[in-house]
């Protein structure tokens, strides 16, 4: 499952927040959660924005593993279809 993780730390270009978009073998966010209790370190496969992939491609594309740790964790979101990281803005339903 894709998550994107909101990290308590600066990012690489000194931004304030660094997320990271990332693909982990669990089936839900509860499960997630429970691996990252379960050890200090967890080793995510990161993900990227694919700005150049046409229509019908995948939205992100691998850059390797990486190891998130724990303790810098300040929020997880399951990454999908109607996430903000998907969209231009933020999405809001009519009524």
């Amino acid at each position: 499952m894709r998550f994107i993780i909101t990290m308590n730390m600066p990012s690489y270009g000194g931004s304030a927040i660094h997320q990271v978009m990332c693909e982990y073998p669990a089936k839900n966010l509860g499960e997630f959660c429970a691996a990252l209790e379960r050890n200090d370190f967890l080793i995510v496969d990161e993900l990227y924005k694919n700005t150049k992939g046409g229509y019908g491609a995948d939205p992100y594309y691998s850059v390797g593993y990486t190891a998130i740790n724990h303790l810098h964790v300040g929020k997880i979101k399951e990454l999908g279809h109607m996430t903000t990281a998907n969209k231009g803005g933020r999405h809001v339903e009519s009524e």
